[in-house]
């Protein structure tokens, strides 16, 4: 069912084992929205190093964002609503995905490193692997003082945190 809100695009972001993937799935379903997951636009290159436990090199990082911006820009300008699951790492990233997406809101799942690291152990067929949290946790720029991120404990529930995104939306 199609929601009207003043957001257009919700972006869920969060380190690896926040749920932001599988989170961004079931919001596009229950607004009708399309789903973007931010992995599939990885490079072979990029997915390679980090299945060997390397982070990305900054160079393949933009890379990413620039194809994530790019294909955000087509759905702004379809004047599409659509629901990306990115990581989000890179505050100045994140401004760049802020510019290229419509009227976007962003979903920020943090979680403590022991129920993120729980929640890697548990996860099958990813090519991250668990070793690649600390690095990710040590790159992770909090988005404080950024009005548009809605910050949710991934302790919670899934319904409770859709419910949260979902009031923020059309609340």
């Amino acid at each position: 069912m199609q929601q009207q809100t003043c957001y257009q695009s919700l972006v869920l972001m969060g380190v690896a084992g926040s749920g932001k993937s599988t989170m961004a799935r079931l919001l596009a379903e229950r607004l009708g929205w399309q789903c973007l997951e931010g992995d599939d636009f990885h490079s072979a290159e990029g997915k390679q190093m980090m299945a060997a436990g390397q982070p990305l090199a900054a160079a393949l990082r933009q890379q990413w964002v620039d194809r994530l911006c790019n294909v955000l820009k087509q759905y702004q300008q379809q004047q599409k609503p659509v629901v990306l699951s990115y990581s989000g790492l890179i505050k100045t990233q994140r401004e760049q995905i802020r510019a290229a997406a419509w009227a976007p809101l962003f979903v920020y799942l943090k979680g403590s490193a022991e129920l993120l690291s729980q929640r890697l152990a548990e996860r099958k067929n990813h090519f991250m692997p668990e070793s690649m949290l600390a690095s990710q946790l040590a790159t992770m720029q909090e988005p404080e003082q950024e009005a548009d991120v809605l910050i949710l404990d991934i302790s919670q529930s899934r319904e409770q945190l859709l419910q949260q995104v979902l009031g923020r939306l059309i609340g």
